[in-house]
């Protein structure tokens, strides 16, 4: 028995060793023969200083050159010869690049993109040439049909001479034939300011541009521009797709440093109009590589661009750019658009303004905003689950931005740009030898699952793609036509990496398809129907970095085992319907044999929405004060002075319609429009409120404070230009005297000078007049340090409006209880009494119960004390219809810089600790065990110079935790807080204790500042109206601009489903800091208050 039992257990432990083989396997190149090797030669007068473009890399491309029916690859090399390998099956491969004659010639070869050009049947080779070596003009390869190639760019007029990265050919006139789009990149300083990018926007010459060909048959003529897009940036990446869906491409280009993107609009009439300001609230700085393609399955293409931001703390303090606010603001001003150094993942929201698509960058929410020195990414199905996965290439073969590296060096640098003495000395002061001290380190490339409504999630290590390189260009081909998807990597300095899927159990299905007259069908679209899932693909080669992709399309099917449509659009508009089509295989669709079209089943539409946006004649415009928060506290994580507009709504005059009041900032008195018999509104000037101009408005309160029958005003001063205590934060109460004219009575309320924001009435006492609370919302530069609030009994007689401070007796908690954003009086336990609840920044959610008008703290009881967030407002409404009123909180949401979760709390700190007389501020995340600083070396030692004279250079900052730096002694004796969640939440109401579920996802794209319940569709059931964004963040943390509004259907049952704004026609662009109800006329309106901008009005239908 005892011998058995060991048998047994090392039987059990050789099974447990046994490798499980992973997605995917590395391929040896001695078993592939593909031994391509994109290598460099740098020499002391060739390297990176004299030619800082070196490192950009090469592209690779997947096609059936050959027509045997197996992918072959083909490799650009920068310094070496680009190499051809036909697919000899078994994933073997014969290297016939001398004898094809594509090797090329010393010239620079970049992008590549495949192309039937002479429709033939037979792949062609088309690349593009940057590099300082003449020839500096494109070439084609033109296919003989026996496995040799022809050089014919000049015979076609597409020789460019530009300064090429990329190209995609793609028919924008929609004639059929195939023009072709050269994106390039010319020469420029990268030290070449602002303006200088706006300059030679506006005054580039021919070369400097990208260029437009239009096919004219045997002929492509330059037609750049005539067509619109004549341009100057330096562009890395571009890919043409039919953003818009209206059956014509268009094109977008990525484009490096200042450079702005460019989102070419095809207006259908031959021309181009750049919308990337209206489509897009936010690009990538670094633009590198793009992909676009349908990765959440809505029908609309989406679009991942790729920057250089690391995850990794070290490598982002040490090798990364650090964003000038000086810059960055010029940039903006200028019409350069809000660049940020990450990742770009643009979720397309559909046509929100006429025919042009607007776009949400939620690369945070989505776990891909960070992944290094990214050249590469690329959507596909790689675990044939049927939703796109992304893979992205990274690594630079020298960290060219490492700070240390720089500053050791930088008495040389200086002499070898400055002195003339050591110009044209590249020899003699072994140059080489400086750029070989310069680090280097190979990385892991990523690839990260589509989770769905969860976003993705980095699989790279699991799933067997843990080899570290410099990696440039990637393609996805079926080498082994097994149907999963392989890929294959262009490396910099090492052998091309092939990687075989090895996907089980998942059904597929794929397309070969033949376009009219044998043109190659770029812009075609295949839309499947597979157990009720919708996917769809667009046939579309140039893809990802410099590369193209195999010409197959390719769905993932997971365990769908029947199709249930194909439907094939067409370039020129037609449309097939395919039956039968076979699982677990390839078919060819040609549309040359299609015996019959069917319309385009457009569906039952209506130009009619929920929503409509009502145009006004002179609607109000705030007007931001300039301030600078960041002057005074170097490392805020934003800014506390642009919180406005207030906005409160009400009958002022007693006419029965509805009026609203509009706060200013300092400088720009609140405006009172009083509501016309017609539905529209008038401006009302009101003495008091131009008096008063130079207070901040956050919050507006509209009651009868005397019971006298008409509206009175309560106003709370706010924002973080004065200091503390200064009258400037003075809280107003205007009377109302009769008929919408108002006094300031001084004397109704106390004089308590606190920065606040939020004020909310109830008559808590039930002696039958309204009281107030009044929020704290900072204690002016010194963030986050806690602010008071206050509990204003109103104690007012006919002849006399007074309101007491009876915090102290009432509800003693409120000193000091930190940055309140928001508040609500709400009876959570049905005894008739309205208790409150406090949200705030920082803060935990605040419940407090109302016992007959006094108040104690119930949060323990009856909800977490520890669910500390950025929360921005809270409503209350019976939501599930049990009776009792549940609660709706907006925080941050997750798609911020900013993340935390229980295991990884964000923290900050506030604490003076160079001692020299001013509050610091900290903020910290945490990284595997260890806690870091959020801000680097530079910002840190702004604030604190000290950091400086500690950590003598970067590397040694970078490396440090949180502790190093700041002593665990100081953090101790700080003012901390931390944020486990950064979620939008729904509290259901249980019998008086909350139970916390989180918003559907579309509402965490953004945090939300502003929310109102209403039942929009009169269907008995609450909905929600969100507004958000955050413009006011520091530059290194790009702003909160996701948000287009978002209207909320809720069930009945506490459930809530999202109503898109493409679809229901609320489209709120903006920092939209307050939403309120209006009735107009018969009508039911809603105001969006937006900082900076103009009222918006948007009408119910």
């Amino acid at each position: 028995m005892k011998k058995s039992l060991i048998i047994t257990c090392l039987l059990t432990t050789l099974i447990g060793c046994k490798a499980e083989k992973k997605q995917f396997s590395k391929l040896n190149a001695s078993q592939t023969n593909v031994m391509f090797q994109n290598t460099l030669f740098e020499t002391n007068t060739n390297n990176y200083f004299t030619y800082p473009y070196m490192y950009l890399g090469g592209g690779v491309a997947a096609g059936d050159f050959n027509n045997d029916g197996l992918e072959d690859l083909f490799f650009t090399g920068n310094m070496v010869p680009n190499k051809l390998y036909i697919n000899k099956g078994n994933l073997e491969f014969e290297d016939i690049s001398k004898t094809a004659g594509i090797e090329g010639d010393q010239r620079w070869y970049s992008g590549v993109t495949l192309i039937d050009i002479n429709k033939d049947g037979y792949l062609d080779i088309y690349c593009s040439v940057a590099g300082e070596n003449e020839p500096q003009n494109n070439v084609l390869y033109l296919n003989n049909q026996d496995n040799t190639f022809k050089e014919v760019a000049k015979d076609y007029g597409i020789d460019d001479n530009g300064y090429s990265m990329h190209s995609t050919f793609f028919d924008y006139d929609k004639d059929g034939d195939l023009d072709l789009y050269v994106a390039n990149y010319p020469p420029t300083s990268f030290k070449a300011p602002v303006n200088y990018y706006k300059y030679m926007i506006e005054n580039h010459e021919d070369r400097d541009s990208d260029h437009l060909y239009r096919n004219d048959g045997d002929k492509f003529v330059d037609v750049t521009k005539e067509s619109g897009i004549s341009n100057f940036g330096l562009s890395l990446g571009v890919v043409a797709s039919d953003f818009n869906n209206d059956n014509f491409p268009d094109i977008y280009i990525s484009n490096d440093f200042n450079a702005p993107d460019y989102m070419y609009i095809n207006n259908g009439d031959g021309t181009f109009t750049n919308d990337i300001l209206n489509s897009f609230q936010q690009t990538s700085f670094f633009g590198m590589g793009v992909d676009a393609s349908d990765f959440n399955n809505d029908g609309w293409t989406d679009l991942f661009q790729l920057d250089m931001n690391a995850a990794d703390n070290f490598r982002s303090k040490a090798n990364m750019s650090s964003m000038n606010p000086e810059v960055f603001y010029q940039s903006v001003s200028l019409g350069l658009h809000h660049q940020y150094m990450q990742n770009s993942l643009q979720i397309n929201q559909g046509n929100l303004t006429g025919n042009n698509p607007s776009f949400s960058n939620i690369a945070r929410w989505s776990g891909v905003s960070s992944t290094d020195w990214s050249w590469g990414g690329l959507f596909a199905d790689f675990d044939n689950d049927g939703w796109k996965d992304l893979y992205v290439t990274n690594g630079i073969r020298r960290d060219v931005n490492n700070k240390d590296f720089y500053n050791e060096n930088r008495a040389f640098f200086d002499k070898m740009e400055n002195d003339p003495s050591y110009k044209n000395k590249e020899e003699e002061v072994e140059l080489l030898s400086y750029l070989e001290k310069m680090p280097s380190e190979k990385l892991v490339n990523y690839l990260f699952r589509n989770n769905k409504e969860k976003g993705f999630e980095n699989k790279s290590v699991e799933w067997g793609l843990d080899e570290k390189t410099f990696s440039n260009g990637v393609v996805y081909t079926d080498l082994d036509n097994d149907g999963d998807l392989d890929l294959v990597v262009n490396n910099l300095e090492d052998t091309a990496s092939i990687y075989q899927n090895n996907s089980v159990n998942m059904n597929y299905v794929g397309f070969n398809i033949i376009g009219k007259n044998n043109e190659t069908p770029i812009g075609t679209r295949v839309h499947i129907v597979a157990d009720g899932q919708y996917q769809m693909q667009e046939f579309n080669l140039s893809r990802g970095y410099l590369s193209s992709v195999s010409p197959r399309i390719h769905f993932g099917l997971g365990t769908s085992t029947q199709i249930d449509q194909v439907t094939v659009e067409w370039p020129d508009g037609k449309t097939s319907e395919l039956k039968g089509i076979q699982l677990n295989n390839y078919t060819t669709i040609d549309y040359n044999k299609q015996t019959t079209f069917v319309e385009k089943d457009e569906g039952i539409y209506s130009d009619e929405k929920t929503f409509e946006t009502v145009v006004q004649e002179a609607p109000f415009l705030h007007k931001e004060n300039p301030y600078d928060d960041f002057k005074e506290e170097i490392l805020l994580p934003h800014k506390n002075s642009t919180l406005g507009p207030a906005l409160a709504v009400g009958d002022l005059n007693n006419d029965s319609k509805e009026d609203y009041i509009i706060g200013g900032a300092i400088g720009q008195p609140a405006s009172l429009y009083i509501q016309q018999k017609n539905g529209s509104f008038r401006s009302v000037e009101v003495p008091a409120f131009e008096k008063d101009k130079f207070y901040e408005d956050l919050g507006i309160q509209i009651f009868d404070a005397d019971n006298d029958g008409d509206m009175d005003l309560y106003f709370a001063s706010g924002g973080n230009e004065f200091n503390e205590g200064s009258q400037g934060y003075e809280d107003r109460f205007y009377e109302n005297t009769g008929d919408a004219t108002f006094e300031r009575n001084l004397k109704a309320i106390p004089d308590t000078r606190i920065s606040g924001l939020n004020v909310s009435v109830s008559d808590f006492d039930q002696d039958g007049d309204l009281d107030l609370f009044v929020g704290g919302r900072l204690s002016p530069k010194k963030y986050p340090y806690p602010a008071s609030s206050r509990i204003l009994e109103n104690k007012s007689s006919k002849d006399n409006i007074q309101f007491v401070d009876v915090t102290k007796e009432k509800n003693p908690a409120l000193e000091n209880i930190g940055l309140v954003t928001s508040s609500e009086w709400v009876d959570i336990d049905g005894d008739s009494w309205d208790d409150l609840i406090i949200v705030g920044e920082w803060m935990p959610i605040r419940i407090f119960k109302n016992t007959e008008g006094t108040f104690k703290e119930i949060t323990e009881q009856v909800y977490k004390t520890d669910h500390r967030g950025w929360w921005f407002d809270i409503k209350k409404g019976d939501f599930d219809n049990d009776g009792d009123m549940d609660l709706i909180v907006g925080n941050l949401g997750l798609n911020y810089k900013y993340q935390a979760s229980e295991e990884k709390p964000f923290k900050i700190y506030l604490n003076d600790f160079d001692k020299n007389a001013t509050y610091d501020i900290v903020l910290s995340y945490q990284s595997g065990e260890t806690e870091y600083p959020v801000r680097g070396r530079q910002c840190s030692s702004e604030q604190m110079p000290a950091i400086k004279n500690k950590f003598k250079n970067y590397n040694s900052f970078a490396s440090a935790s949180l502790e190093d730096i700041y002593s665990d002694k100081m953090l101790e004796e700080s003012l901390k807080y931390e944020i486990t969640n950064f979620e939008s939440i729904y509290l259901e109401n249980n019998n008086g204790t909350f139970i916390a579920k989180p918003l559907p996802s579309e509402a965490q794209y953004s945090n939300i500042n502003t929310i109102l319940v209403e039942d929009v569709d009169s269907d008995g059931n609450l909905d929600l109206i969100l507004g958000g964004n955050l413009y006011n963040a520091e530059v290194e943390t790009p702003r909160n601009d996701a948000s287009y509004g978002l209207w909320l259907k809720g069930d009945g049952k506490g459930d809530f489903t999202t109503q898109l704004p493409r679809n229901s026609g609320l489209v709120i662009k903006g920092d939209v800091r307050n939403i309120r109800k209006i009735r107009v006329g018969n009508e039911s309106h809603i105001l969006f208050a937006k900082n900076n901008d103009a009222l918006q009005q948007i009408r119910i239908n």
